[in-house]
């Protein structure tokens, strides 16, 4: 059974916006923005990802483990890092 705040109708809801968000990915690349277009995909995967971990893996419920709160941030800095790293070496080249 599920539980917590909300229940059924937060999972039905936080699973409307994943579609909706997945829509709206499929769109945008479909789109010739440029430049901006891997930053949109990039952002909607980043509120995707931020969705799943919050609410269906239960991340939002951990009080006690302080390892989560710093665990993604770093792990985000380092895939901007390996990003960053590989446009650097496309750019000179």
């Amino acid at each position: 059974m599920i539980s917590g705040e909300g229940g059924v109708k937060t999972y039905i809801l936080v699973w409307l916006i994943l579609v909706i968000l997945t829509g709206i990915a499929v769109s945008v690349a479909g789109m010739d923005w440029g430049g901006w277009g891997l930053g949109a995909a990039l952002g909607i995967a980043f509120l995707k990802s931020g969705l799943i971990l919050n609410y269906f893996m239960h991340l939002k419920d951990e009080r006690g483990l302080r390892l989560f709160r710093w665990m993604i941030p770093g792990i985000l800095a380092i895939l901007i890092l390996f990003i960053g790293l590989t446009f650097l070496d496309v750019a000179f080249r």
